[in-house]
């Protein structure tokens, strides 16, 4: 059964073999090494060795499954990782709840520890969502980061996905989520004029669906963008230094007292898509928004630049973090772009994937999640051939199930929890940029904003339908 790891400790236990749907719409775990399977095409359990709690296989569930998946604009078809990639959207749906104040909580796994929303993986399986075709599904994930958004501060580390806004432990706020979430709402906002677009067929009368169908949409999602965008500005107020944040944990889940670049990239991508969101709409969250991506470069330049763009400047080592800083997330640089190629050399472990850094204390375990991200940066930029290698490598290690895991032992096994959604959904990601349907990337040069520092969004009163945060 191998050994029970921790994140600073080889891993070489599996939790799962994969996720079915359950009776109530909440995702069930398969156990390891079960002979369970799925209906082929859906998330459904087959009728045999079903595990506990699994949904009936009945013929109009199975339908209304393949019904979905057929809908999807699914990347990878034709290819060797064509498999992968729709196990990839069956594991993602099956891992988000449905109906009920639970309804859109999708959760990192469906095994104990790790059956919360992460705002951060949450936002990824969004983007996933969306770029697949899938927008209504992905503006349910969305609404349910607004529903646990608190009253009086940024996201939490995580969340239960009963929809109570309850945490289940004191890891506390985790400030990169705001900026993931806006770059989410930012791929929604845009998908959600793209299809009134294709609605309202070309020309002038493609022009004025947009202005009809997409304020709709806007209003759904404005009051969410302004609360991230309040946290944004909140966070980089109170840095310590001018153009970077202060101090907050990052995808490390790991209390610092620096700030990192796992948060502050993250929030540079936020302020970007935040900039461009409220063009047009609202200048002063516009001007806001830019005057605060415009300190975080400089910040950022000045801070992590000329160290190599290590995770944090205090004890510097290359880091996946700097993935952040090239496409889809930022334009391409010179910079950024050295340094990633020295950390996909510097992290390789002994199996042939990555570890999340240098000063990671597991040096034997690969990571899914930093090999996939590799995998969206490389298609991204140029690194087709580099892109092409990280995904063979994970087709290689799926589960019994086909489910992608979190962990990758040191002799090659997939360790952890099965299926993890943010690798899934990095997965997707990166498999449509080979196919030339790359994630957009925010633009980083915006018309100047009117003031030097970045002031607060104003965001509309509860009684206009504004964000709980600030109160």
């Amino acid at each position: 059964m191998g050994v029970r790891g921790t994140a600073w400790s080889p891993e070489t236990r599996l939790y799962a073999d994969g996720v079915v749907l359950g009776a109530r719409g909440e995702p069930v775990t398969v156990p390891p090494h079960s002979a369970a399977e799925r209906v082929p095409g859906t998330g459904l359990a087959g009728p045999e060795d079903a595990p506990p709690g699994a949904a009936a296989a009945a013929p109009d569930a199975v339908a209304e499954e393949r019904a979905a998946l057929a809908r999807a604009c699914l990347p990878g078809i034709g290819t060797r990782w064509e498999g992968m990639a729709r196990t990839a959207l069956v594991d993602i749906r099956t891992l988000m709840f449905r109906g009920g104040a639970a309804d859109g909580a999708m959760v990192a796994a469906s095994s104990p520890h790790w059956r919360y929303v992460w705002p951060r993986d949450a936002s990824y399986c969004a983007v996933a969502l969306h770029l697949c075709g899938l927008g209504d599904e992905a503006a349910r994930v969305l609404d349910y980061l607004a529903r646990v958004l608190p009253r009086d501060r940024p996201w939490d580390a995580r969340y239960l996905p009963d929809g109570s806004g309850r945490v289940p432990d004191a890891r506390g706020v985790q400030l990169d989520g705001a900026g993931w979430v806006l770059w989410a709402v930012w791929h929604w906002a845009g998908g959600a004029a793209r299809r009134a677009t294709v609605e309202g067929g070309g020309g002038r009368r493609a022009k004025r669906a947009v202005a009809v169908a997409g304020e709709p949409a806007w209003r759904r999602i404005e009051p969410l963008a302004r609360a991230a965008l309040a946290i944004v500005l909140d966070a980089l107020a109170d840095g310590a230094e001018p153009g970077l944040p202060r101090p907050s944990s990052d995808y490390w889940e790991k209390r610092t007292p620096a700030v990192t670049l796992g948060a502050a990239a993250p929030l540079l991508l936020g302020a970007r898509c935040a900039a461009d969101l409220f063009r047009g709409r609202d200048g002063a969250a516009a001007d806001s928004a830019a005057a605060a991506a415009a300190a975080l470069d400089r910040g950022i330049e000045r801070r992590f630049a000329p160290l190599g763009h290590p995770r944090d400047p205090e004890t510097p080592g290359l880091d996946a973090s700097v993935a952040f800083l090239l496409p889809p997330f930022a334009p391409e640089r010179s910079g950024p772009h050295a340094s990633w190629l020295r950390a996909v050399a510097a992290l390789r472990t002994g199996n042939g994937g990555v570890r999340p850094g240098e000063n990671w204390p597991d040096p034997v375990t690969a990571w899914t999640p930093q090999v996939s991200l590799f995998a969206l940066t490389a298609a991204c930029s140029g690194e087709r051939a580099l892109a092409e290698e990280l995904l063979d490598w994970l087709e290689a290690r799926r589960t019994r199930l086909g489910s992608l895991p979190e962990k990758v032992t040191s002799d090659g096994r997939p360790a952890a929890v099965a299926p993890l959604a943010l690798t899934g959904a990095t997965v997707l990601a990166a498999l449509a940029a080979l196919e030339g349907r790359a994630l957009p990337t925010p633009p980083a040069r915006l018309p100047p904003p009117s003031a030097e520092a970045p002031r607060a969004a104003g965001p509309p009163s509860p009684a206009e339908g504004g964000p709980r945060w600030p109160p």
